[in-house]
């Protein structure tokens, strides 16, 4: 004899109403922190000499390129 166990849909959700909201949140509250990340890095690059910069294999032009770029872009 077999037995049909059938799952009703809302058992198990693909997403939930809460779990969209919160992967919202998450991705606003993360933003932010980026952009920060973005800056220190940035002013830290300027702060380099060229033998550092070398050392990372960057030059000068690369560095000043990079960091004329508003904080919100990569």
């Amino acid at each position: 004899m077999t037995t049909r166990i059938g799952y009703a849909a809302s058992v198990a959700p693909h997403f939930t109403l809460a779990a969209r909201f919160g992967e919202l949140l998450s991705r606003a509250l993360a933003l932010p922190r980026l952009w920060a990340r973005r800056r220190h890095d940035r002013g830290a690059l300027l702060q380099l000499d060229g033998h550092m910069l070398r050392d990372i294999g960057f030059d000068r032009a690369q560095v000043d390129e990079m960091t004329s770029r508003p904080f919100w872009r990569a």
